[in-house]
C-alpha cells in the first residue's frame, strides 16, 4: 500500500487510513466512491495521496471540484506539501475567464457578454494579451512552468507582468498538469465541460472526478440546468433590437431588405411574447408548459418560433461583427439561451415550466427537477468519480438521486463523537401553516431570554431570510454585539462580520444571526470558543411551490410516495441542519451545544448526524431549565479543555 500513496505527513490518522484503504479498493475495481467523513479529518490529502499516483501511473487527469476558492486553494496547499516531500506532482487552480482577464473594459462586463467579446477580440486581433501569448517565447515559458504547482493568483500576476493573457496561460498550464482544482460548474455545465475537455485534449474516460463538499452537488446540478426570463428582460431585448440601425449594418440593398424583414419579425415576436406572459400569468404561481407557450405564440404571430429565433441570431451576430453591437447584449444572449432551453425541454418530464410574479414583473422559468440531467452523464463517462462530504447521509439517497452506478459507500466516524450535545425545544415551530405574528413573537421572546443570559458566542440559524427578519425584528433586551447576515451582501462584508463575531468570545460573547445553507453556516468553521452554542430555529423545508409539487409528483412516479417525500423534503432540509451543526467542531478538542427549536425535530432524529448526543426534549416555556443545561455543559467542556 505504501508504494501506491503520496502521503506527505509523518502520521496517517485513523480516519485517513480508512479513506486510503477504501480508495485503493475503489481504484483496483474501477468503481465510484461515495463517502462521509468529518470536518477536520484531512479528507483532501487522504484522497489526493491515493488518486494522484494512480493517475500518474495510468496517465489520467484529476479534476478536483469545489464550490469556493478557499477550498480550491486548500488543494494547491496539499499538492505543495506532496511536492516538498519529493513526490513528482503537478497541479493548478483554475478560475473563470472574467476573473483572469487583464482588459478592464471586458472584466467589468457581465460574464456571458465578456466571453463573447473575448472571442471576438481574439478573432479580430484586438486583444494585445492574446497576441502576445501567441508568440514563440510563450512555449519556452510553458516548459518552465510544466510540472509545477500553480495557484490562480500567481498565474494572474505572472501574466500581468509579462503582458500575456493569464486565462490562456492557465489553460495551457492546466493542459500540462496532472491535477486541476476548479468549480463544479466546469464539469456540470455541458457547454463549459465541452470547452474544458477540448482545451485539455482529454475525454472524460481519461479523467478521475472528485466532488468535494458533495452535499452541494444536487442543488448546483439543478441550478445549472434551470433558467428564467422576465417581462423586463423581454423589454430590454426589444429596446436593443429596435435600436439596431439596419442601414448601418447592411452592406447592400439585398442585405438591407433581408435585415429589415428580420428586425420587423423579431420586434413583433417580442411584443407578442411579452403580452402572452402578462395575459397568462396570475398573482399566484402557474404552470405554463413549453408546448402551450409555443402554440399560443405561433397562433398569434403566424410565425414559427424557431424561424424567429434564427432571424434574431442572424441579425445580432451580423451587427456585432460589423461593430454595431446592440446594447444589453447580456439580455439578448440570455433570451436566446432561454428559448433554446424551452424548446429542448418541451416534452421532457425532468423539467417544469412556471409563471410567477415579482411585483409587476412576470417571470417565466424552466426548472430542472432531476439533478441526474447534469450529473449522470459525467459520472457514467468518467474513469471513476469520488464524492465526499461531512454531511452526505443518507448516502443511499445521494447515490440514487444522482444516478451513480457501481459505487462503494462508506462512513468515517469522527474523533469528536459525543462532544456536541443537542436539546429539542418543543412548543415552537416555523411550519408554514402555523406562522403568525404570535408564533414569531413567542420564538423571539424565547431567543431573547436565552441569548441575553449566555456569556459565550452564540449563533442562531433560520430556515429563510424572511423568517429571520420576522423574528429578529421582535427580539429585545440583548446587550451584546449582534451580527446579522443580510441577503445580497458581498463576500467581503460577510467575512468581516464573521471575523468580528469570532473575536467576541473574549468579551462576554456575541450573537450571530444567519440562514441555514447561507454563507455564515456553510464553508465557515468556528473552532474552540469562537462558537459554543448554536440555535437552529425551524426545519428548512422548501417553501410550498409548484416546482416542489412537480418534483414530488415526478419522484413519486420514480421512487414511490414515501421516498419521494423523504427525498424532496426531509433529506435536503436535514443536510442543511447537519452542515450547520458541523460548524461547531473541527477537531477532537472542539465541543458545543445545539438547540433544535421546532417540535418537528422529534420525528427527524434519525436524519441527524450520528455523532451528536441528543439529551432529550424540553418545552420552550422551561427557559431556566434549558439555560441551566447549556451553562452546565459548557462549563464542563471548558474545564476539560
Amino acid at each position: 500500500m505504501q508504494r501506491r500513496i503520496f502521503f506527505p505527513y509523518a502520521k496517517i490518522r485513523k480516519g485517513q487510513h480508512e479513506i486510503i484503504e477504501k480508495l485503493l479498493e475503489v481504484l483496483d475495481k474501477r468503481m465510484n466512491a461515495v463517502f462521509e467523513a468529518p470536518s477536520g479529518i484531512g479528507k483532501t490529502i487522504a484522497v489526493l495521496s491515493v488518486v494522484v499516483p494512480y493517475a500518474i501511473e495510468h496517465d489520467l487527469k484529476v479534476f478536483y471540484m469545489c464550490r469556493t476558492h478557499t477550498q480550491m486553494s486548500r488543494v494547491i496547499e496539499e499538492l505543495n506539501s506532496m511536492r516538498k516531500k519529493g513526490y513528482e506532482v503537478s497541479g493548478i487552480m483554475l478560475r473563470g475567464k472574467s476573473e483572469m482577464c487583464l482588459l478592464e473594459s471586458l472584466r467589468r462586463l457581465p460574464y456571458k457578454i465578456m466571453v463573447k467579446l473575448c472571442e471576438t477580440y481574439k478573432a479580430k486581433g484586438m486583444c494585445p494579451y492574446h497576441l502576445a501569448f501567441k508568440q514563440e517565447s510563450t512555449e519556452r515559458l510553458l516548459e518552465t512552468l510544466k510540472g509545477g504547482i500553480h495557484h490562480a493568483d500567481r498565474l494572474y500576476k505572472l501574466g500581468k507582468e509579462l503582458g500575456i493573457c493569464p486565462h490562456e496561460l492557465s489553460l495551457e498550464v492546466a493542459k500540462r498538469s496532472r491535477v486541476i482544482a476548479l468549480s463544479y460548474l466546469y464539469l456540470l455545465d455541458s457547454d463549459l465541460r465541452k470547452v474544458l475537455l477540448i482545451n485539455m485534449d482529454k475525454t472524460l474516460d481519461q479523467a478521475i472526478l472528485i466532488f468535494d463538499e458533495a452535499h452541494n452537488v444536487i442543488e448546483v446540478a439543478q441550478e445549472v440546468e434551470s433558467i428564467s426570463i422576465t417581462t423586463k428582460d423581454i423589454e430590454s431585448v426589444l429596446t436593443s433590437i429596435k435600436e439596431i440601425k439596419v442601414g448601418k449594418v447592411a452592406r447592400n440593398r439585398e442585405e438591407f431588405e433581408e435585415f429589415s424583414k428580420y428586425k420587423y419579425a423579431v420586434v413583433r415576436a417580442l411584443k407578442v411574447m411579452r403580452q402572452l406572459l402578462l395575459e397568462k400569468s396570475t398573482r399566484e404561481e402557474k404552470l405554463y408548459s413549453a408546448k402551450e407557450f409555443i402554440t399560443d405564440f405561433e397562433l398569434k404571430t403566424r410565425e414559427s418560433l424557431l424561424i424567429v429565433m434564427d432571424y434574431l441570431e442572424r441579425l445580432v451576430k451580423t451587427a456585432v461583427l460589423r461593430r454595431r453591437r446592440p446594447r444589453n447584449m447580456l439580455s439578448i444572449e440570455e433570451f436566446i439561451d432561454f428559448l433554446n432551453k424551452l424548446i429542448d425541454t418541451t416534452y421532457d418530464e425532468r423539467y417544469v415550466h412556471v409563471l410567477s410574479h415579482r411585483g409587476d414583473t412576470v417571470i417565466y422559468s424552466v426548472y430542472c427537477i432531476d439533478p441526474q440531467v447534469a450529473i449522470k452523464p459525467i459520472v457514467e463517462d468518467s474513469f471513476i468519480t469520488i464524492h465526499m462530504s461531512a454531511t452526505l447521509s443518507p448516502i443511499s439517497h445521494y447515490v440514487e438521486i444522482c444516478g451513480i452506478p457501481k459505487s462503494v459507500e462508506f462512513k468515517v466516524r469522527p474523533v469528536y463523537a459525543g462532544r456536541v450535545k443537542a436539546l429539542i425545544v418543543e412548543g415552537l415551530t416555523t411550519a408554514y401553516e402555523e406562522r403568525s405574528e404570535e408564533m414569531y413573537s413567542r420564538i423571539a421572546d424565547f431567543l431573547s431570554e436565552i441569548t441575553s443570559h449566555l456569556d459565550c458566542n452564540t449563533a442562531i440559524f433560520f430556515p429563510s431570510y424572511e423568517v429571520m427578519n420576522e423574528v429578529f425584528s421582535r427580539m429585545k433586551h440583548i446587550e451584546k454585539p449582534i451580527f446579522v447576515e443580510r441577503r445580497g451582501e458581498s463576500t467581503r462584508e460577510i467575512e468581516e462580520k464573521i471575523k468580528k463575531f469570532k473575536e467576541c468570545w473574549r468579551s462576554g460573547g456575541g450573537l450571530l444571526l444567519g440562514v441555514l445553507g447561507g454563507r455564515t453556516c456553510e464553508g465557515v468553521d468556528y473552532p474552540g470558543r469562537e462558537l459554543e452554542v448554536e440555535i437552529i430555529v425551524g426545519v428548512p423545508y422548501p417553501e410550498p411551490s409548484l416546482t416542489t409539487y412537480a418534483q414530488m409528483k415526478y419522484y413519486e412516479a420514480k421512487y414511490g410516495k414515501e421516498r419521494a417525500f423523504e427525498y424532496v423534503y426531509k433529506v435536503p432540509a436535514m443536510r442543511k441542519v447537519n452542515q450547520a451543526i458541523g460548524r461547531l467542531v473541527r477537531g477532537p478538542d472542539d465541543y458545543g451545544v445545539v438547540l433544535l427549536v421546532d417540535s418537528r425535530y422529534k420525528a427527524l432524529m434519525e436524519y441527524l448526524v450520528d455523532w451528536i448526543n441528543i439529551l432529550g426534549t424540553q418545552s420552550y416555556e422551561r427557559t431556566n431549565r434549558i439555560l441551566e443545561s447549556i451553562t452546565s455543559i459548557i462549563r464542563k467542556f471548558r474545564q476539560l479543555t
